[in-house]
């Protein structure tokens, strides 16, 4: 559970969209508490050996709550898609128009291959985090508290437990996480070292089935 506000700031204009995801991700979260709650109340049925007319109600129900939380997480991936494409581009002309202040002098001190994964491969990799992890993180926030508010009607001490065990696995991540970081840095800075002598040694080999030049 990581909040970077680095790249907070690049998410204004489009923190309504990102609230908008959530809403819609605790519909499905709420929806998905209703499926369960109503397979359970249908096995309780099933048990008393019922007719089957009986039962028609109880799976109309069920499939019809199945439905909508497929819609709304369909909807929430879209929401989430296009909220991460527009601080993509946002992200983008920042660092376009910060690439032309400095010059071209000040690139032939640098690998290209380096400036195009910063450019392309990095920004890119953003799209999860606007688009699917912020939204994700709040709701998985708000999930234990609506489990707990369903299950404490049913039984107290039982929604007790479970909301601490929610709140151990959301706050145990976060004791990882300073020793988690220095290892994805170093993958990361691994991957874009060789992405870079990757991408520069193509650049210095000739066309297939041409020589190189004398």
């Amino acid at each position: 559970m990581y909040l970077s506000r680095e790249l907070w700031r690049f998410t204004a204009g489009v923190r309504l969209r990102i609230a908008w995801a959530v809403a819609i991700g605790l519909a499905a979260v709420a929806a998905g508490i209703a499926r369960l709650a109503l397979l359970g109340w249908l096995l309780a049925r099933i048990l008393t050996a019922p007719t089957l007319p009986s039962l028609l109600l109880g799976v109309g129900l069920v499939a019809a709550v199945t439905v909508v939380r497929g819609a709304l997480e369909y909807y929430r991936t879209m929401v989430a898609h296009h909220t991460a494409a527009l601080v993509q581009a946002t992200l983008r002309r920042t660092l376009y128009a910060h690439i032309t202040a400095l010059g071209p002098a000040h690139f032939s001190r640098s690998r290209t291959g380096d400036v195009v994964l910063s450019m392309v491969e990095g920004i890119q990799q953003l799209e999860v985090y606007f688009g699917q992890y912020l939204p994700q993180l709040v709701v998985a926030c708000l999930t234990p508290v609506l489990i707990f508010a369903f299950v404490a009607f049913i039984d107290l001490p039982v929604a007790l437990v479970t909301l601490a065990a929610a709140l151990v696995t959301l706050g145990a991540p976060a004791l990882w996480h300073r020793r988690e970081s220095r290892h994805s840095l170093a993958r990361q800075q691994a991957y874009a070292a060789y992405g870079a002598e990757f991408l520069d040694t193509l650049q210095g080999r000739a066309p297939w089935g041409c020589s190189a030049p004398t």
